[in-house]
């Protein structure tokens, strides 16, 4: 995928040149660099003669870095010049069919993905059984609606944890009480108002479903990718979000990834 740019006749001045050659200074190498009309070329999409503004303003940014590197960073314009300079980059067309392509595989593997959690049939949940002896109990609720109380998270060292109440799971009873069709603030208050030691029973993660620790859901498995189901499942994330996540870390990058330029 590597692009050619190639700044010509504005050259580097190679060593010994001699001296009353026009020159321009590296602060100036910006603006007659930049200036180039028709001097760059792409090797995959095979266009030449193309002007600067038809690569990324990173790209160029980048590439002007990489001149300023090199030692003798006067440039001249002379016709017994032997020295030429070349930039790896992306040119913009190139980089947004990439793109474009990128994104249409993707929503295919989400169609293909959501399709196959469709088709999954998730087994009956076991149901445990943990007695939580003191406050706080050390239980983060899901803040997702619908849920009733299910567990985000617990606290190291506090009751719940050391009863071993997992990630992903439903509070189902409270000292005997069912919270089924209970919201999270009625079920928050039967905790609260309980006698200790406290009889809680759990309805674990269903077989075939997996619990996201970033949005806090219970899920079919195709939703989360095989690789990330070898992980520990307090470091399981479904797809949407891990792909929600790489996609607010590109778009913090001065434009997108790839489009770097580096001398050779």
């Amino acid at each position: 995928q590597a692009l050619l740019l190639r700044p010509h006749p504005r050259l580097l001045r190679p060593p010994g040149a001699a001296a009353q050659c026009a020159m321009a200074k590296s602060e100036d190498l910006s603006t007659d660099w930049q200036r180039s009309a028709g001097d760059f070329s792409c090797s995959v999409c095979r266009r030449k003669r193309l002007p600067a503004s038809e690569f990324s303003k990173r790209t160029v940014a980048k590439a002007l870095e990489d001149l300023k590197t090199i030692t003798d960073r006067d440039i001249r314009t002379d016709p017994d010049i032997q020295q030429t300079l070349y930039l790896t980059a992306v040119c913009k067309k190139c980089s947004e069919e990439r793109e474009e392509k990128e994104r249409e595989e993707a929503r295919a593997k989400r169609e293909a993905r959501e399709q196959e959690a469709e088709e999954t049939v998730l087994q009956p949940p076991e149901r445990v059984t943990a007695s939580l002896a003191a406050r706080p109990f050390g239980m983060t609720p899901s803040k997702a609606e619908g849920v009733g109380y299910l567990v985000a998270k617990t606290s190291e060292g506090k009751p719940a944890a050391k009863a071993g109440v997992k990630p992903g799971w439903r509070v189902a009873e409270v000292s005997g009480q069912s919270c089924d069709g209970l919201d999270l603030e009625a079920a928050q208050q039967l905790l609260k108002a309980a006698e200790l030691p406290v009889s809680v029973v759990f309805e674990a993660v269903p077989g075939g479903a997996e619990f996201c620790t970033a949005c806090h859901r219970v899920l079919a498995a195709p939703l989360f990718s095989r690789k990330m189901r070898t992980r520990p499942p307090e470091k399981r994330r479904c797809s949407t979000c891990v792909e929600a996540a790489e996609g607010a870390a590109e778009g913090g990058e001065a434009e997108g990834a790839g489009d770097g330029g580096a001398a050779r």
